[in-house]
């Protein structure tokens, strides 16, 4: 007989049956046994003993067992039953995170969830071949997402979306600010019991499948058909940011999977450059202005909010009574904002453009994504009118990528933390009054004749509302009698607002007797994340319309002058409108893009990410809703955003080509 048969028929031989015993000690049982004291000592001190000692019994139990079957399917069966149980714990763990139930989201979402689980394990076979590993390395990837997703969640009242990773630098930044609150059992639960899940898998036989190809290709195969079933399965799913609602109601690997699948800025409808340039065929260039222009100074206030918009507002003391009774030469009013709680820049990038989230991805931060090179923004504007532009923002540079994103918006002097005294620090952030200290020292001591634009963005009242150390004295105290709960952010962050108060008088009273005209423009950029249950409280219960929900993204703003201008209360507008308000009160004669939006807010008088004012519905619908005057002219104010961002070669001159620099031309001048 041959060797090569020789070789086959030792093969084919069978094995003798040396089956290891059910139970049996090893260095596993130790790491059980060490596991079970974590879990035991864990629920003990957080959630409650009877429930650890159950934890605590099952890694006693898997530390021991060993399954090994002699029929190969009872493997097969096992192994599968394992891994479909670890995938189908990991798909609802979220909910476990941010306090909600996985019935919330309905069968065929729970099952697109688990779909989604599955092509991720799936796409690691194809690698590993490995099922067991692949199993338990996307348990553990997955588990981990979920588990930041819920302290976001946490942090500013949003979930984690797939445009946060590109924000991951910027959240580093501040994340020292914030301290976990509070935790519900289910939290602890949901991860010890992924720990035990994983750590069953010691426990599990082989996989019976030899053939690593045959593996990959029942893997690959799998991945592509499941990818095309969640593809079309999710086809009428809209992604939801609104607090929790996205794990709530299309459970969260879903929702992520749609945040990735809607991150592609698509052309408006009609969209071309010739479109464009017939648009611009109705507007004309201003003439140039012989009359000496105002200095123009704009305050993007960190979390500056008016909390009485949402509810009345009882506390020990008024909170911000100057800026409460601050109508002498004032334009003043309500925003609406596209973001709650965090993403500062989009409401920045809303202003400095005067375009609309409306238009952009949901949860996408313009700034990092698609900002790359020259293009016009209101810094380029100013520039063009014969000011000195210039941006100044107490904190890090590198902050939503601001160190190269100004230059490219047309800023000629960008200061950041480093240039600043840092005398005065509230909580850890750099004051509104040091940072209102340094903006006069620029406007008084600049070089040159040219009035000045400046841009700046407090840091002051930055979210993180439980600090406790030195820079920090309580004023402002909820009233017991009124609220349910002992709510501990919202005094914290009243309290910074009442110095807000303080700053803003002392930066108007100098600027009142300045020799040189100059204007104010100071607005919000979001709510703070005070908690679902304190705006809650303090409306009187839940949101539940559209009308409800942008009630917690109506910022305050005012426009004021040591000059006469016209004194007006705006009810309804939002910060894409601020600039063209701004030009206006200076006495500025709009160009055609600002023309534009005084048109359009005739007939949207506010727009963002969350949905627009319609007058016909009287109202906030979505955007998607619009039909009749309002779709088209949300669609043209669409054509003209995509033509500044994304369409570099046919950029209309009108609108936007003929304020940015020749190609050669240095952008610092």
């Amino acid at each position: 007989m041959s060797k090569k048969n020789e070789k086959k028929k030792k093969e084919k031989a069978p094995k003798p049956e040396n089956r290891s015993p059910l139970f049996q000690m090893s260095k596993r049982s130790f790491l059980g046994g060490l596991l079970a004291i974590a879990a035991f000592g864990a629920c003990s001190k957080f959630a409650s003993w009877p429930v650890g000692l159950a934890f605590a019994l099952g890694f006693l139990l898997a530390g021991g067992l060993k399954l090994d079957f002699p029929r190969r399917l009872w493997n097969y069966a096992v192994n599968l039953a394992w891994g479909l149980l670890a995938m189908v714990l990991t798909s609802i763990m979220p909910c476990a995170l941010v306090d909600t139930k996985p019935t919330s989201m309905g069968w065929d979402h729970a099952l697109l969830n688990l779909l989604c689980v599955t092509i991720v394990c799936g796409v690691l076979l194809i690698f590993t071949a490995k099922f067991k590993l692949s199993v338990v390395l996307s348990s553990v990837a997955l588990t981990i997402l979920a588990v930041v997703n819920g302290l976001v969640y946490q942090f500013r009242g949003n979930e984690l979306t797939p445009m946060d990773i590109m924000s991951a630098g910027t959240a580093m930044n501040v994340a020292g600010q914030y301290k976990l609150e509070s935790y519900e059992n289910t939290m602890l639960y949901a991860l010890i019991g992924m720990v035990l899940m994983l750590f069953l898998a010691l426990a599990m036989p082989s996989f019976p499948m030899r053939s690593r190809k045959l593996r990959r290709a029942i893997a690959l195969t799998w991945v592509m058909a499941m990818s095309v079933v969640l593809y079309v399965g999710s086809g009428d799913i809209a992604i939801r940011n609104w607090t929790n609602y996205g794990t709530k109601y299309n459970g969260y690997y879903l929702n992520f999977y749609l945040g990735v699948r809607d991150s592609m800025v698509k052309e408006p409808d009609r969209y071309s450059a010739g479109h464009v340039d017939r648009m611009a065929e109705g507007y004309t260039d201003p003439e140039e202005q012989e009359k000496d222009l105002p200095n123009v100074i704009v305050i993007m206030n960190e979390s500056w909010a008016d909390l009485s918009v949402v509810g009345e507002l009882k506390t020990n003391q008024p909170v911000t009574p100057f800026l409460d009774n601050l109508h002498t030469n004032t334009i003043r009013g309500y925003a609406l904002a596209s973001i709650y709680g965090a993403n500062t820049a989009n409401s920045e990038f809303e202003f400095l453009f005067g375009h609309s989230m409306a238009f952009l991805p949901e949860g996408c931060v313009p700034y990092q994504q698609y900002v790359r090179e020259n293009v016009t923004a209101l810094p380029w504007v100013m520039r063009e009118l014969g000011y000195t532009s210039i941006s100044t923002h107490p904190y890090y540079a590198d902050g939503w990528s601001r160190n190269r994103i100004y230059d490219e918006l047309g800023f000629t002097e960008s200061t950041f933390i480093e240039d600043y005294p840092q005398q005065d620090f509230l909580r850890k952030y750099i004051t509104d009054q040091e940072m209102f200290e340094f903006v006069l020292d620029k406007l008084k001591n600049r070089e040159g004749d040219a009035p000045l634009f400046l841009f700046g963005i407090t840091m002051q009242n930055h979210g993180g509302y439980t600090y406790e150390g030195p820079n920090y004295s309580q004023t402002i105290w909820l009233d017991r009698d009124t609220y349910e709960e002992e709510y501990k952010k919202a005094p914290q962050y009243l309290t910074c607002l009442k110095e807000t108060d303080n700053a803003v008088q002392y930066l108007l009273k100098e600027l009142r007797y300045y020799e040189e005209d100059t204007i104010v423009l100071m607005f919000g950029d979001h709510h703070p994340s005070l908690g679902n249950g304190f705006y809650e409280d303090l409306y009187g219960k839940e949101f539940e319309t559209l009308d409800e929900e942008v009630l917690r993204y109506t910022v305050p703003f005012f426009i004021w002058a040591n000059f006469d201008i016209p004194e007006a209360e705006v009810e309804c507008t939002s910060i894409n409108y601020l600039s063209r308000y701004l030009l206006e009160a200076a006495g500025i004669d709009l160009p055609p893009y600002y023309q534009f939006l005084k048109e359009l807010e005739e007939y949207i008088p506010a727009v963002s990410a969350k949905g627009y004012y319609s007058k016909s519905q009287g109202g906030y619908i979505l955007t998607e809703e619009a039909s009749g005057t309002e779709a088209d002219w949300l669609n043209e104010y669409a054509i003209l955003q995509y033509n500044n961002l994304f369409d570099e070669k046919g950029r209309n001159e009108v609108f936007f080509e003929r304020y940015l620099p020749e190609e050669n031309d240095s952008i610092l001048e």
